[in-house]
């Protein structure tokens, strides 16, 4: 993925940090999270319908990507630095270090003639491009100033033992903070603040464009199976539940009640035709069956390969069957030798779970207010190697319900 020289930099620690981060900063508040930034994608979905209602009358269609990509950006805001740094020009910046961080690690490299046939040459000129120029100037500078007082405040705070854990800052920044606090009392030197910007740039790609971009496949896959609606929308009207005020709204809770979306987003990555996701790294020489996979060298199993085959799935592999894992009893989060779109083993997605949550709030917001629809009536597949991080090509229509549900 192009990372070597961060790897080096940080010896090898950056995957188990993140991991260790993400699980203890969001995946174990997952309850507390859902619950603070439903209201953002209510507000979004909202929008967006009205903007696609508009859109239908005009003929100029708005970009559900461009739309909800944005919205993923202030939720990761507010998870990894706090409400009080939600502005419109971090929120750009967001978008600009997701979209830099995407080119830095290949992810629109085939769409490039200089990366196709000279992959080396266009590797140098992605990291001058982004590391030197895009963060420094963008990241940095605007982040920059900020991060470092929230850094000394939080060590400050985390120094002190004044302050009950319940009522400590909740978002991802300090949570890091706390962890490199130096037992002395020392400050945190400016090593261990450059990796900290190093962990939010990688948490910040990670965050946005994957999931905005699995969120459009399931949007686009629900406009050429309109039969599926129905059913989900069913759902949803039973998981929703009521909050103080007596308004509808959707909980964790609700959304892990959400089975059949929940097996339609399983099946929709299941069969989005990954060719790469999960890989290795020799750090020795590798026996796998009559073969040595010498040190030094990436593998990377074929996605489509595995999540096809007929013999763990059956003579219809390659058909979808969008309700068969709620039968089945396996979350979309689940991984597995046979489900590899999140990775494998300790070395998974550590997001997954925040992700899942997120795309069945956009889809969710959005089937409540408006069926969706395929201008063209169906819908390209932009890099066949790389469906991970690149939507479909199409144009996404939303017609609004008569009645909606929300």
């Amino acid at each position: 993925m192009n990372l070597q020289p961060i790897m080096a930099f940080t010896e090898g620690t950056l995957f188990r940090d993140l991991q260790d981060f993400v699980r203890d900063g969001i995946v174990n508040r997952i309850d507390e999270i859902v619950y603070r930034i439903w209201p953002l994608f209510q507000r979004d979905a909202k929008a967006f319908v009205d903007l696609a209602a508009e859109g239908i009358k005009t003929e100029k269609h708005p970009s559900c990507f461009d739309h909800f990509k944005g919205t993923i950006a202030e939720t990761t805001l507010i998870l990894l630095f706090g409400q009080e740094y939600v502005t419109e020009r971090n929120l750009e910046v967001v978008e600009e270090v997701s979209n830099g961080m995407a080119e830095l690690t290949g992810q629109y490299q085939n769409f490039s003639l200089l990366g196709r046939y000279i992959p080396m040459l266009w590797i140098v000129y992605t990291w001058i491009k982004v590391m030197l120029i895009s963060i420094p100037f963008g990241f940095l500078r605007t982040y920059g100033p900020k991060v470092w007082k929230d850094i000394d405040r939080y060590q400050k705070i985390a120094s002190s033992g004044n302050l009950a854990p319940e009522d400590e800052p909740r978002n991802v920044l300090y949570l890091i903070v706390k962890t490199y606090t130096p037992p002395d009392g020392k400050r945190i030197g400016i090593f261990r603040r450059l990796y900290i910007d190093i962990l939010l740039l990688c948490l910040i790609f990670a965050a946005v464009h994957t999931t905005t971009v699995v969120s459009q496949w399931v949007l686009y896959q629900l406009a050429v199976r309109p039969e599926y609606l129905g059913p989900l929308r069913e759902e949803l009207s039973r998981v929703l539940e009521e909050d103080d005020t007596g308004s509808l709204r959707l909980t964790a809770a609700s959304l892990r009640e959400a089975r059949l979306l929940d097996s339609f987003i399983r099946e929709v990555m299941r069969l989005k035709g990954d060719t790469i996701s999960t890989m290795r790294f020799t750090t020795c020489d590798v026996p796998l069956g009559s073969v040595i996979i010498p040190k030094g060298h990436f593998v990377t199993p074929m996605s489509t390969t595995v999540h096809e085959n007929p013999d763990i799935f059956g003579e219809q592999s390659r058909e979808f069957n969008g309700f068969q894992w709620a039968e089945q009893n396996k979350e979309a989060v689940m991984t597995g030798p046979a489900h590899i779109v999140f990775g494998l083993g300790r070395f998974a997605c550590p997001g997954r779970v925040l992700a899942i949550n997120e795309i069945k709030l956009i889809v969710s917001s959005l089937i409540a207010r408006a069926t969706p629809t395929l201008l063209e009536g169906k819908f390209e597949v932009a890099d066949p190697l790389n469906t991970v991080t690149q939507p479909p090509k199409g144009t996404l229509v939303l017609q609004p319900l008569e009645k909606p549900y929300l």
